[in-house]
């Protein structure tokens, strides 16, 4: 076979392969490094101090104060936790919604007859409410005032079931949850 013929069936293998793939075709590509700066996330926690104070407020008004390692509460009382938390807010667009669990403080008996509330004093400066939600003005840190009330309802003579009775409510075991939410 001549050497002409040798190299014409060489190159034309040598094309069938660059055409199938198994070679490589170097196209041109250019990398460029953006420089548009650092996005941080922001943050929004919840500071819980031990600064509360127990009231029975079950006649109305500022109440009297109530001291749970000693006393009881009975169908008809309502009892309240005040105490003031701190909020840290950091963030565009950033709201809260505060909400109180109960978190194993309620024992069975007393699942369906015992009423924990949760409210909310936003009235400070920065600060708007709607139902649980708060929103922050700018980001900053809040000093929130806050209630947690424990209310046994009265019901009817004899409606509330004997097992209620000497029943203890872990009070420790309530918590304060402060969620992030987007509107």
């Amino acid at each position: 076979m001549k050497k002409t013929t040798k190299a014409t069936i060489a190159a034309a293998a040598a094309g069938v392969l660059l055409v199938t793939g198994a070679g490589t075709v170097a196209l041109w590509q250019q990398t460029q490094t953006v420089d548009a700066g650092t996005v941080e996330t922001g943050h929004l926690t919840l500071t819980v101090d031990d600064n509360g104070v127990w009231t029975d407020i079950s006649d109305g008004g500022a109440g009297v104060p109530f001291d749970p390692t000693t006393e009881q509460i009975v169908p008809g009382d309502v009892v309240a936790y005040t105490q003031t938390v701190r909020i840290d807010a950091e963030g565009k667009n950033i709201e809260g919604a505060l909400s109180v669990g109960t978190l194993q403080a309620l024992p069975p008996e007393l699942q369906d007859e015992i009423d924990l509330g949760l409210e909310i004093d936003a009235t400070a400066e920065g600060l708007t409410q709607a139902g649980n939600v708060i929103s922050f003005a700018e980001q900053g840190v809040y000093q929130v005032p806050v209630k947690i009330t424990v209310t046994f309802p009265a019901g009817t003579a004899a409606s509330t079931p004997t097992d209620t009775m000497d029943k203890p409510i872990d009070l420790d075991a309530l918590t304060l949850t402060l969620d992030q939410v987007r509107s």
